[in-house]
């Protein structure tokens, strides 16, 4: 969580609330071996490279008790931004002009991490898909993300590649 905090300090996000939430997590067990987080619940309006953009931290976590292929347990720490201030139109979902650096930015700012599985933009319905998809091996769903930096170790998932489904930022 350190090294997360450190980043969004680099980056310019140097809200307390935001660090805070991140810093002070306290953490709790569900029965089907999910770990959540007290923390996170705040949204708040930043300027981030020139852009106003609410962001609400959130962190989730398993053990091998909610996915048997874990060897160890994981963290989902997401920053959660609102879908329409960030968007052009809900029926496509294109993001703003204004918006798209900034996130691909954010997103590089992350992407170095030595444990990861990498650094993924998705909306509601397709978060975690992603991730939860190259822990249980299903290749249909791995490409569950809108843009991604994908971790070197798990580059040999995405070799073969839909250039329809690929755009340059």
């Amino acid at each position: 969580m350190l090294d997360f905090i450190n980043t969004l300090n680099d980056f310019g996000i140097k809200d307390a609330e935001i660090i805070s939430a991140f810093s002070g997590l306290e953490w709790e067990m569900d029965e089907d071996g999910a770990i959540y987080v007290s923390e996170g619940e705040v949204t708040k309006e930043l300027m981030i490279a020139g852009q106003l953009i609410h962001i609400r931290p959130f962190v989730m976590g398993w053990t091998s008790k909610s996915y048997k292929e874990l060897q160890q347990s994981w963290l989902e720490v997401s920053l959660l931004l609102w879908t329409e201030e960030i968007v052009q139109c809900h029926f496509d979902y294109v993001l703003r002009e204004e918006h798209r650096l900034v996130i691909w930015k954010l997103m590089n700012a992350f992407s170095d991490f030595p444990i990861q599985a990498g650094v993924y933009f998705t909306n509601e319905a397709t978060d975690g898909r992603p991730w939860e998809a190259l822990m249980q091996n299903d290749l249909d769903n791995i490409w569950m993300f809108d843009a991604a930096i994908i971790n070197k170790g798990n580059m040999e998932y995405y070799q073969v590649i839909d250039e329809n489904a690929c755009t340059q930022v």
